[in-house]
Parts: structure tokens; C-alpha cells; sequence
């Protein structure tokens, strides 16, 4: 028997299934149904899904990715998606219905054996993804081992609540793991009907981290339990009420002989909230927030022979095909990277030019499938080159937490608020590293980023995403308080795009009609401020750690920062948040994208640099020429970002040699924007 609301859930889900299958053929629906299982999907598990059972059901390659874009599915990571909750659930039934319990085992089986075999081939690859896709599989394998599923994820949230984990976590670390097995308790709960302690438990830390004011004492009170382990309260992570509350429940209450009975009594507790001379309240109702960090290694020891790389280009024809290259394929592939025409290869076998023509095209058609890219005799070697570098870069990423406040700056359009916590770092770039980009890059520019000297700054608050064109739009459209302000100035129409062309002056502006508009103080940050916020606790060259990559941000890929693979260059901004990683603050788009405006005079090095994070001169001044936050504010990334807006005035500048500082229309994002109580 399900719910009045289960049942309004699930018709909502029918129709966008439906809506999804109408457009496209009935065939759809099927791989729809196997690609539901999985809790994450990755283009290659959908191809490995359709290969394995799907082959006689004539389902067209290309609905793969058909399925990936569709409505059923929403983006999670670079080549990561997941199924909406409902619409994955109604999936599930339907095929239960359709194929039976047996098929749902062959597929869970076959997950567990790829999920294997992943974790065989690249150690180093998403564990967590892995381990959410082993639970996912077992809870359809029967009794004993959907037991064991549960066990596993119990036991993983006594480690994380305790904070007795191998893995040492930081608090907002702890908040988001115990986020995401909660959730994935939640999507198999279903499946786990037979232990409700378990899903009682993980709905109420959901609510404990997402709505904590909704939490009753009662449920503080419950013990919960599986098996003989007890799932035990996060205090670490309660908020300050929460936490009392629990720690007075523990605590061990004997009755002593000759006394009266002990009983509980109520209270009141008040807070006092202050507020300053301008009227601005210094409370502020944070919320946390869920993130994914991105952290790149680079195998430098990865030397490919060509030997090597046709046993690589093989096995991942199979993995995508579930089909093994045949000698004739082999030959063709070998010499084709060997610079040999159709005509020597077929000197060479006892078989004519035409033969291996027709082999060579029928080849090329299978590896433009395998590597999502059209592959001719011409392009091969430089498509394989392209694909063995990437492979070279793992990208781990892993989730965690931050808070934010949000102001509503009305007609739906929000601007989001991260809490920065304070701290001591080293600003600059290292006179090794400059004297490199310098010969690197052929521009002196990077000497500015000299001295290194440490800096220590009190916490603050900074934009989660670049500034908007509909915020840019909301804010400009109000009264003016020292200059206009145009309110569609971007040579690139969006509005989740980021505002760019706009000068100093009007960033300024902007600022000050904020801060009127929210009864609030905003203001652009100073550089320290803003290196500190994209350093987010690193010391490598970007956030992501030692280089870049066009799979992470938006700059001109084309071109190498160290030895990452090269990329795409988009010539245009992106939406905000497109790559949907952040640093570990929670701030999207720190590398790439646009430039950003800071509070400071511009200096040629840091010579008598502030060291408490204030603005390095006086940026209110007319002659004054502001400093400009690139994509960082070291060295090491200025020069990709100039990359980027070489589209803006085509012929007018050169990316590589021209001053940065050499014109006055340039991008402005709200990593820019700054809010800190006026206290400090």
C-alpha cells in the first residue's frame, strides 16, 4: 500500500518517463529501465548496460546519450549523472513488472562484477562511486546480502559520527559524508524495508543537517539500532541546542537513597542578538550546503609504447562494444600509427588494398563510437595521443560541506553568501616558479606576484558563484548612487552567465546599491583576501593541485600549464558553476571563466604588502589603476585567464603579450563581491 503522496510521486515520474519515450522510440524505455539500478551513471556504464543486455533489442547507440541529457537524468560531475529519486524508483517497479526480480539480479550481478573490475584497473579511481554502486547491486541479491549492505552502511555511519574513520575529516567533511550515505540509504530504502532503524535513522540526520529547528526532542531521545551496533548522534555537527540536548541525555542520572525522585523540568533560554551603529544586524541565519572538490594527480611515470596502446585501445573497445579488435583491425590500427597506406598494409598480408579499406572504414566507425569523436585514418594518431594523455590525469573528487546565507534580491534571482573561515597563509608565487612562467609564457608580468609573505585575515563572507547577469540586472535597475550603471553590458547573453565588461568604477557602484538594497555592507575584497578565498587551504599552483585542466574550468585548454592533456577553448563564458566542482570553501568558477575585479591600487610586486589582509593602497583615488583578480591571483593562472577574453575585442589585443591592465572594460564577477561584518 503506498501513500496519497507516493502515488502522486510516482504518476509525476510516469509522466516524464513517458514525455522522455515519446520523443525518441519505445526501445528507449528499456535502457531506461537497466540504467535505473545504478545509483551514479557514467556514459561507459550505460554503453557496458546496453552491450550486455540490450543487444538483440535493436536499442540505438546513440540513445545513450539521449538518456543522459534527458529529464531523467541531471548531471552530478565531470561525466558522472544521476536519476531523479522518483523517477528512478518508478523505473524500477516498471521493470520488476516487466522483466521480473530475475533480470534486476543479472543486472545487479553484472554491476558488482564491473564495479570489480573497475576497482582492479584504476585503484585510484572514485571509491565512494564505487562503493555506492557495490550497495546499490547487493540490496538486489537477496536477503543475506542486502543484510550486509545494510551492515556495511551502518557501519560506515558509526565511523563518520563517532569520527573514528581512517579517513580524517574535517567538520563540514563530516557533515557531507554523513549527507551522502544518508541519501543513498534513502534511494535504496525500498529495498531496505527490513531494517526501519536504519532508514528512521538516516531521515532524521537528514533533517538534523538540513532543517535542524524541525528536530523534536523525542527524537533525540530514540535509540537506534541494528543488530548490536547503536547508530549514535553526530554531536559534532549538532547544532549548539541539539548537541546539549543529546550530551544531557547520556549522561548517567543515579538516584540517591534519602532524596525525592528526580524529575525533568523545562527552561527558557535567550539569545541576544547586537546590533551596530549603521543598523545591521550582525546575526545571520547560515544554512549548510553540499559541494564536490576535485582534486587532480597526474601519473608522470605513464610512458606508453605502441605495443601498450593497442592492447589499451582493445580493452577499451571491449569494455564499450563487449567485442575484442580481430587481426585484421589489429594490423590496420598498428600501421595506420606507423604512417603506412592501405596499399603497404596490404603488401604485407595476403589480402588486397580494397580488403583493408573496407576493414579500415568499418574500424573507424567503431573507434568514433568508442571515443565520442569522429576518428579517420588522418586524424587517428592525434585522437589516441589526446586520449592517452587524459588518461594520464585522475581526477579524484569527493564531497563536502560548507554554510551560506542567502539575500533575495526579488523576482526569484538569489545571490548566495560562504561563510570564509579565517585563517594564516603564504600570498605570492615562489621566485623558482616566476623565473619559470616568465620563460614559459614570454611575459614579465608574472613578477608582480613577489614577495611571498604570510597574511592573516579574520573570517568573512564571499560570493558562492560569479555575479549574474539577472543579478547584475536586479541591482543596476535601482536608483543610482554615484554613477549609472548600464544593466545589460555583457557581450555574452545569458542570465546564469557571468556579467562581464564592466569597469572598477562600476563594480563599485554595484557594491554600494547592495549594500543600500540589503542593509547590509558589501565591497569588493582586497587581493589577499581574494587569493586566500581561492587557495581555500592550498599551497599548489591552483586548487585542483598542481595544473589545470578543460575539464574543470573555462580558459583556453588549447594551451598547457604544465603537463596536463590539452582541451577545449570555448571562446565564451559559461554559465556559473557549469563544471559543478568548487574549491574547498565551496566557491565555483575561482579558476577560468572571467576576470575579477579586487579592492586595491595596482602595484608592481608587494613590496610593504598589508599583512592582515587590507587593500594594498588607496583604490578610491582617481589616478589609481585598480588591481585585477585573474582567474588566481598568483602568476601561475593570471595567464590563462587572459586566454579566455581574447574573443572579447578580436584584433585589438594580443592574449600572450599585452598588458592586462591595458584596457578598461573587463570582466567582473562576484568571488569579487565581499561581505564582512562591520565589527571587523
Amino acid at each position: 500500500m503506498i501513500t496519497i503522496a507516493e502515488a502522486e510521486q510516482r504518476e509525476q515520474a510516469a509522466r516524464t518517463v513517458e514525455r522522455f519515450v515519446s520523443r525518441f522510440e519505445d526501445s528507449y524505455r528499456l535502457l531506461a529501465y537497466h540504467a535505473a539500478l545504478p545509483l551514479v551513471l557514467t556514459p561507459e556504464l550505460v554503453n557496458y548496460l546496453r552491450n550486455e543486455f540490450l543487444r538483440g533489442e535493436q536499442v540505438p547507440w546513440v540513445a545513450e546519450v539521449d538518456l543522459l541529457l534527458s529529464d531523467l537524468c541531471s548531471q552530478v560531475g565531470y561525466e558522472l549523472y544521476a536519476m531523479d529519486t522518483h523517477v528512478r524508483a518508478y523505473l524500477l517497479w516498471q521493470m520488476k513488472e516487466h522483466y521480473g526480480e530475475g533480470r534486476m539480479r543479472e543486472v545487479a550481478r553484472v554491476l558488482i562484477s564491473y564495479v570489480s573490475y573497475l576497482s582492479r584497473l584504476n585503484p585510484g579511481r572514485r571509491q565512494q562511486e564505487l562503493e555506492a554502486q557495490r550497495w546499490a547491486a547487493m540490496v538486489y541479491l537477496g536477503d543475506e546480502r542486502c543484510k550486509a549492505a545494510a551492515r556495511e552502511i551502518a557501519q560506515r555511519l558509526i565511523e563518520v559520527s563517532s569520527d573514528t574513520s581512517d579517513e580524517k575529516l574535517t567538520g563540514s567533511g563530516i557533515r557531507a559524508e554523513l549527507a551522502r550515505l544518508t541519501r543513498i540509504t534513502e534511494e535504496l530504502s525500498s529495498q531496505l524495508q527490513q531494517e526501519p532503524s536504519l532508514l528512521e535513522y538516516a531521515r532524521l540526520i537528514q533533517r538534523i543537517l538540513r532543517t535542524p529547528d524541525e528536530v523534536s526532542p523525542d527524537d533525540l531521545r530514540r535509540s537506534y539500532w541494528l543488530d548490536n551496533e547503536e547508530l549514535t548522534l553526530p554531536v559534532g555537527v549538532l547544532p549548539d541546542n541539539l548537541a546539549r540536548l543529546v550530551q544531557s541525555y547520556r549522561r548517567e542520572v543515579v538516584q540517591i537513597e534519602g532524596f525525592p525522585p528526580i524529575k525533568t523540568f523545562e527552561f527558557e533560554v535567550a539569545t541576544i542578538t547586537l546590533e551596530g551603529e549603521t543598523g545591521i544586524p550582525t546575526a545571520i541565519d547560515l544554512q549548510p550546503f553540499e559541494f564536490e572538490v576535485a582534486l587532480i594527480e597526474v601519473n608522470q611515470s605513464a610512458r606508453i609504447s605502441t605495443d601498450n596502446l593497442l592492447e589499451m585501445v582493445d580493452e577499451e573497445v571491449f569494455s564499450r562494444t563487449g567485442r575484442n579488435l580481430n587481426n585484421e583491425e589489429r594490423l590496420v590500427l598498428e600501421e595506420t600509427l606507423a604512417n603506412q597506406t592501405y596499399e603497404q598494409i596490404a603488401a604485407s598480408a595476403p589480402y588486397s588494398e580494397q580488403h583493408f579499406k573496407n576493414v579500415a572504414t568499418k574500424l573507424w566507425g567503431v573507434l568514433s563510437e568508442v571515443f565520442a569523436k569522429k576518428v579517420s585514418k588522418k586524424n587517428l594518431k592525434n585522437v589516441l595521443e589526446q586520449w592517452v594523455d587524459r588518461r594520464r590525469l585522475t581526477i579524484n573528487r569527493h564531497h563536502r560541506q560548507g554554510q551560506r546565507f542567502i539575500e533575495d534580491l526579488g523576482n526569484g534571482v538569489r545571490l548566495e553568501m560562504v561563510a570564509i573561515p579565517g585563517g594564516t597563509f603564504i600570498m605570492g608565487t615562489e621566485d623558482e616558479e616566476i623565473k619559470r612562467l616568465v620563460k614559459k609564457f614570454d611575459s614579465g608580468y608574472f613578477s608582480c606576484e613577489k614577495p611571498q609573505h604570510q597574511v592573516t585575515l579574520p573570517s568573512f563572507y564571499m560570493g558562492k558563484y560569479p555575479v549574474t547577469q539577472a543579478q547584475w540586472r536586479a541591482i543596476a535597475s535601482t536608483a543610482k548612487i554615484d554613477i549609472d550603471l548600464e544593466t545589460d553590458p555583457s557581450n555574452f547573453k545569458g542570465d546564469d552567465l557571468p556579467v562581464e565588461r564592466v569597469s572598477w568604477y562600476n563594480a563599485v557602484e554595484f557594491c554600494k546599491r547592495l549594500s543600500r538594497e540589503t542593509k547590509r555592507e558589501y565591497r569588493l575584497p582586497s587581493e589577499a583576501e581574494w587569493e586566500y578565498a581561492c587557495r581555500a587551504g592550498t599551497t599548489t599552483a591552483f586548487h585542483f593541485g598542481e595544473t589545470i585542466t578543460g575539464d574543470l574550468a573555462n580558459y583556453k585548454a588549447t594551451e598547457t600549464y604544465a603537463d596536463e592533456p590539452k582541451g577545449e577553448y570555448w571562446q565564451k563564458t559559461t554559465t556559473v558553476g557549469y563544471f559543478q566542482v568548487a574549491n574547498d570553501f565551496g566557491l565555483y568558477d575561482m579558476h577560468g571563466n572571467v576576470w575579477e575585479w579586487c579592492e586595491d591600487d595596482y602595484h608592481y610586486n608587494y613590496e610593504g604588502a598589508p599583512t592582515d589582509g587590507a587593500a594594498l593602497g588607496s583604490p578610491g583615488r582617481m589616478l589609481a589603476v585598480p588591481r585585477i583578480a585573474a582567474t588566481t591571483t598568483r602568476a601561475t593562472a593570471s595567464i590563462i585567464a587572459v586566454f579566455v577574453w581574447g574573443v572579447l575585442r578580436p584584433g585589438l589585443f594580443s592574449p600572450l603579450h599585452s598588458s592586462p591592465f591595458a584596457f578598461c572594460l573587463l570582466p567582473f564577477a562576484l568571488p569579487s563581491i565581499f561581505w564582512m561584518l562591520s565589527s571587523t
